[in-house]
């Protein structure tokens, strides 16, 4: 009985770890298509002397979240 409760909780755990990796490629693509059409929005709305400063001044936001997320990952695994 011990044995066929252990089985389904591995089951159920890979379930939830295949469900994980699905969602996380999910949001990876996500991420790129943001981060490109935000390029695109910035190319359009912004005169192209300014465009430069916009993109760099974007790009510095999502480093910077990114590594306040890597950051708070990291400590909780700590």
């Amino acid at each position: 009985m011990e044995r066929d409760e252990s089985r389904g909780v591995a089951e159920v755990r890979y379930f939830r770890f295949g469900v994980f990796i699905i969602l996380m490629i999910l949001l990876a693509v996500a991420v790129f298509q943001f981060y490109f059409y935000a390029m695109s929005a910035i190319s359009t709305l912004f005169e192209y002397r300014y465009r430069s400063l916009v993109q760099a001044g974007f790009v510095a936001c999502v480093i910077v979240v990114v590594v306040y997320l890597l950051r708070a990952v990291i400590i909780r695994e700590r």
